[in-house]
């Protein structure tokens, strides 16, 4: 007898999808872990920002990374203040959807950046949460406040408020912050952005403060200021990476995106490395130059991406939606992949392409952390406006020769022509490890959705999509029992191909009736999970009762029953 492996959905509530549109969704070697919904009800006519800005990092000191993301809503007229809540969810072996901790902001100014770092080298993790317009004796400065960790939870209330320097005000500092031991001391410091500093409000710097185990310096010790000329000042700073020693001598790098810069054409863009150092310099070592008009690059989120692995160092990652076009207007989009041991002008070590002219492959991008366990961390990037604003997400592992062949990914759950549809992949982010099972987690979002707003956490899972299977032993089509089963509202069906080829996936009730196509499509070799969640092709709510599924492939034919109960 075969072996059929279950695979185990660590979800504890079940969402329930839009009725309509609605339509199954399809994963290609990932296996959905956890998922939850906005916990708050959205504002009417506003974004409700679940999922726009999401990290992960061990804040309970339990050996498992954690999950964290934000809500928030306009309180003020022109929404000059908003009322924002942080979540926080414990990593485990099972993970649950209600929230261990939540820190309420009544006014902050500005939607929050958020970083994970060790800034007091206490041992425990502290939550860095910036705020570009600022409360208070930070108001319309910005500022960044500390929630230093204890081991069980991280204080409810700031420990400490790094305040905007100088008397400039609307600078945008702390729109984006990060962390790295840039001075090599073996303590993380803060990297923090002010992309509208300076002439017009557009010349931008960036700032860093040291750790120390008394806490965060609250004084800079090094700050960088954007280039320009008068009128096409470069918003030097929008975003800012750290983390990683890119050139290999020891101290973390930063990297800078200054969406601005006008060198190869009018606000092209520009990202920029600066190699860490005791003490560091403020000259850029090395810089990529956006590619045409109004493209942007290094607006869209820039980050480090680490190796562990004799021979390789740490790499940028980072695009643009906009790439080819030269009228600013969405594309294909384009991904660049960059070497930090080069300086003057880099040239990228790969470069990816969207799938189509409305892909807008780059909206997003991010390290997926060391999702298949040899310790070179992998690249995940969103196509948020893919197939109607379907959306989608691919990862590439990481090799010693790229390709643009996409080693996994997952779609959204449904498009809308001319209006936004699930936009999966609208913000993409690097979890750690969740699980505890060796190997990194990401998180993706789809936060500017119209509706069912969602944070996904998605694993690797390999060539045949089941980590306990060797992939030698998958040489025929298989159709696994849905989970759960029995189910209520949503299901997952699970199966695999040794080959290419086409696919149909179909839901037929006890009559041998069609109540819903879920698959019918060519598909690549690997794992698939597909949900259902329990409505016919019309949009409505099956009834209780015994349903088939068949899959098609090859000239064979697979069937297995599951069970509705409401």
């Amino acid at each position: 007898m075969k072996r059929i492996l279950t695979l185990l959905i660590l979800n504890l509530t079940f969402v329930i999808l839009p009725a309509v549109p609605a339509a199954g969704q399809t994963t290609y070697n990932l296996q959905i872990m956890w998922q939850k919904g906005s916990p708050d009800k959205p504002v009417p006519g506003a974004v409700p920002y679940w999922g726009y800005v999401m990290c992960g990092g061990d804040l309970n000191a339990d050996g498992y990374s954690d999950i964290v993301s934000y809500t928030d809503s306009i309180i003020e007229l022109g929404g000059e203040r908003l009322r924002c809540k942080i979540y926080i969810f414990h990593g485990g072996p099972a993970i649950d959807t209600l929230p261990d901790q939540v820190i309420v902001y009544d006014s902050i100014g500005a939607h929050p950046s958020l970083c994970i770092a060790d800034f007091n080298h206490d041992g425990y993790n502290d939550l860095a949460i910036g705020d570009d317009n600022g409360v208070g004796a930070s108001a319309n400065k910005g500022c960044v406040n500390i929630h230093y960790g204890n081991g069980v939870d991280v204080s409810s209330t700031p420990g400490l408020v790094i305040i905007s320097p100088g008397s400039a005000t609307n600078t945008s500092f702390g729109v984006t912050i990060s962390a790295g031991d840039i001075n090599g001391d073996g303590i993380d410091d803060l990297i923090v952005g002010a992309y509208s500093w300076g002439v017009g409000n557009s010349e931008g710097r960036v700032y860093v403060y040291y750790g120390d185990t008394l806490g965060l310096h609250t004084w800079p010790d090094v700050y960088m200021t954007g280039h320009g000329e008068a009128g096409y000042y470069e918003f030097f700073g929008h975003d800012v990476s750290s983390g990683d020693d890119m050139n290999g001598d020891g101290y973390d790098d930063i990297l800078v995106g200054a969406h601005g810069n006008c060198k190869t054409a009018l606000a092209a863009g520009k990202v920029y490395v600066y190699y860490g150092g005791a003490p560091m310099d403020t000259v850029a070592d090395g810089w990529v130059y956006g590619e045409g008009y109004e493209q942007t690059l290094g607006v869209f989120n820039v980050s480090n991406v680490s190796a562990d692995t004799a021979g390789f160092n740490a790499v940028g990652w980072f695009g643009t939606p906009i790439w080819p076009s030269n009228a600013g207007d969405l594309d294909s989009g384009k991904c660049y992949m960059i070497p930090g041991d080069v300086t003057g002008e880099i040239t990228p070590l790969f470069t990816v392409l969207g799938n189509n002219k409305s892909s807008g492959l780059g909206c997003w991008s991010s390290s997926s952390g060391y999702s298949d366990k040899d310790k070179l961390e992998d690249l995940v990037a969103g196509a948020a406006y893919e197939n109607d604003d379907k959306g989608a997400v691919y990862l590439w592992l990481r090799k010693p020769t790229m390709n643009s062949q996409y080693d996994a990914y997952i779609l959204g759950r449904y498009g809308i022509p001319g209006a936004h549809g699930d936009v999966m992949g609208a913000s993409v982010a690097k979890a750690g490890d969740v699980d505890g099972d060796g190997k990194d987690e990401f998180l993706i979002s789809n936060y500017w959705a119209d509706s069912n707003n969602m944070i996904w956490l998605c694993k690797y899972t390999g060539p045949d999509g089941i980590e306990d299977e060797n992939v030698e032993n998958v040489k025929e089509v298989k159709l696994l029992q849905n989970v759960p089963n029995p189910f209520t509202h949503t299901t997952t069906i699970s199966f695999q191909l040794p080959q290419p080829a086409t696919v149909t996936l179909k839901v037929y009730n006890i009559a041998g009736q069609l109540v819903k196509t879920l698959v019918n499509e060519d598909k690549k070799v690997g794992s698939y999970e597909v949900k259902w969640n329990g409505c016919d092709e019309r949009g409505q709510w099956v009834s209780n009762g015994i349903y088939i599924y068949q899959l098609k492939t090859g000239g064979r034919s697979m069937v297995r029953r599951m069970i509705c109960i409401r």
